[in-house]
């Protein structure tokens, strides 16, 4: 048994192996091995964090008793929404004080263990891993609470690169860590052939200079910056050597932060600019500055106001994103840590926030943050996003990614909505009656797609429900159709809400007609529901298609399909 245990193993990394291809950068692009290069859209996606249980969950009544099985089915059920949403790849920022002591050594938790879990189940599910080493969220929930003595807990964002106790713990944890053997696939860390790149902290946060003086009599800013760049520099290149002693050769990353950061830390960047790290990240908050200090007590609508004009002077302004383009970093790869339309339900930035992404040069791109399916229905607040709760903002993301990778989509402040037709695929997260928008989209042959995926009406389906639904190419020239649960929000989206009090209301059981107008069903029509895993017969339509359909999922077929002689004696099919 222990044999054919090992022989399993290794039949499990050969077939990871074959599906990912190793990273690689070179004149500030990254590259696959078979010298293509990298484009990868995906969220952030944390099962793993003991903040993310307790901000989103133990604060709502939601997995408690907290089980560990519990847990794992919930990243199950969220990988299943993110991969239908195609996301090709998932940021994980670590939060060392859930698994670590105050001198860096890993320590067993149910948090260690969901981070394994969730590693593997990515690679097996070939979806690639962008891991961030140091990150700390402070909260006082969760039964499992971070260990508060651990270093990344004790020491500051300052003096994680200041400190040596700091740095030294650093040290100890990343070097355990990759050498730590995942025992849900037998690899150890660093053999992970999923992990695409390593970010070495999230958000750094730099000293500033009256800080500084404070420690340093009458020091002048000019011995400041001096010290500043150099100590950025030679933290980032120790550690870069670490990775690379460690046998790691996926691209590093240092993180950047967000519009504007630069203004005040022009000697810190310049540091980055010439240090030993692969590429740079960023973030994208439109919205965030709206509000007052702090934003989670401060919340409004901002879905109403155009950002348009935000994103470009993030790309104009060399101190608000467009230092990206500047000689200082063209050697760097670029990528986008994570993004978000904020306190903002609308449906037409994400396609434009990728527009301005590709064009500083971005490779990978992960919205934050993806709401797990364990809590969605409570979940309110600044940053609201799931397949099922916001169904235009999910269709928003799925234009998003292929305009991420350069094909040219529509979106409008004015329609708050996205749409791309690429290939014969259809996506919209609304549509607008404008026929500008329709020529844009569809161009002047209107033909009609062969899958759609989208919310509402559109020149082809005409939909009374508020889900998502996904109609794909069946077997024999017949369809299959997707429908999504009603959703509402009984609440506003924008405020967090901690009383354990639905903010989303989700709906199974509600009929709306659903009409669909394509070339190859405007006669004899046979509609089949799926119940359990029988398919059951319906409708017969003469004339096209048009129905009252609950949320689930349909057979769409313009001949009969002989599922058993009763149901042709009884006069359905031909």
């Amino acid at each position: 048994m222990k044999h054919w245990i090992a022989f399993l193993f290794f039949i499990n990394i050969a077939c990871a192996a074959d599906y990912f291809q190793s990273i690689t950068v070179k004149d500030g692009r990254l590259f696959y091995a078979d010298g293509s290069e990298v484009n990868l859209f995906g969220v952030n996606f944390q099962p793993m964090l003991s903040w993310e249980h307790a901000a989103r969950m133990h604060n709502q009544g939601v997995l408690m008793p907290l089980k560990a099985q519990d847990l794992k089915q919930v990243a199950d059920s969220s990988f299943d929404e993110i991969q239908r949403l195609g996301a090709e790849i998932i940021r994980i920022h670590l939060h060392p004080a859930d698994f670590t002591d105050a001198k860096g050594n890993l320590v067993q938790t149910i948090w260690l263990d969901m981070l394994d879990y969730t590693i593997s189940q990515a690679q097996n599910r070939g979806i690639y891993i962008y891991l961030t080493l140091l990150n700390h969220l402070d909260h006082d929930g969760t039964q499992f609470p971070y260990d508060r003595k651990s270093f990344a807990a004790k020491y500051t964002r300052n003096q994680w690169m200041l400190h040596h106790e700091a740095i030294a713990a650093t040290r100890l944890y990343i070097s355990q860590l990759l050498k730590r053997r995942n025992p849900y696939n037998g690899q150890l860390y660093k053999r992970h052939t999923a992990l695409a790149v390593l970010e070495l902290i999230n958000e750094p946060a730099y000293q500033q200079f009256a800080v500084w003086q404070l420690n340093n009599g009458d020091g002048k800013r000019s011995e400041f910056e001096r010290w500043i760049y150099s100590s950025t520099k030679n933290y980032i290149d120790q550690m870069v050597t670490l990775l690379r002693e460690e046998g790691m050769t996926q691209p590093v990353v240092w993180n950047c932060g967000w519009a504007r950061l630069i203004a005040k830390n022009r000697a810190a960047f310049r540091g980055i600019s010439e240090s030993n790290v692969d590429a740079v990240s960023f973030c994208l908050y439109p919205g965030q500055s709206d509000l007052k200090v702090p934003f989670w007590k401060n919340p409004e609508n901002l879905s109403d106001r155009n950002y348009l004009p935000y994103i470009k002077n993030c790309s104009d302004n060399e101190d608000w994103l467009g230092w990206l383009r500047s000689d200082a970093f063209k050697d760097k790869a670029k990528l986008v840590y994570e993004y978000e339309t904020f306190c903002n339900q609308s449906a037409y930035l994400y396609p434009a926030m990728a527009e301005f992404y590709r064009s500083v040069g971005v490779q990978i791109a992960a919205q934050w943050t993806y709401g797990l399916t364990a809590y969605v229905e409570y979940l309110g607040g600044s940053h609201v996003f799931n397949l099922k709760t916001t169904p235009r903002k999910a269709a928003s993301f799925m234009v998003a990614k292929q305009q991420f990778k350069d094909v040219p989509t529509t979106y409008s402040y004015e329609s708050r909505s996205s749409a791309v037709l690429h290939e014969g695929r259809l996506i919209y997260s609304g549509w607008s009656e404008n026929d500008d928008w329709s020529l844009s989209v569809l161009g002047k042959s209107g033909k009609s797609p062969v899958a759609l995926t989208g919310v509402g009406n559109s020149p082809f389906v005409n939909y009374e429900g508020s889900g998502l639904y996904f109609i794909e190419p069946s077997e024999k020239g017949g369809l299959r159709l997707s429908i999504m649960p009603n959703v509402e929000f009984i609440r506003p989206h924008w405020k967090e809400l901690h009383t354990g009090d639905p903010v989303v209301k989700i709906e199974n059981n509600s009929k709306h007609l659903f009409e669909l107008s394509l070339s190859n069903f405007k006669d004899t029509c046979w509609i089949y529901r799926k119940e359990g895993w029988r398919w059951k017969l319906i409708e017969r339509l003469e004339g096209g298609i048009r129905f009252d359909a609950l949320p689930g999922e349909y057979l769409i077929e313009n001949r009969a399909i002989s599922i058993n002689r009763k149901l042709l004696d009884e006069g359905w099919g031909d």
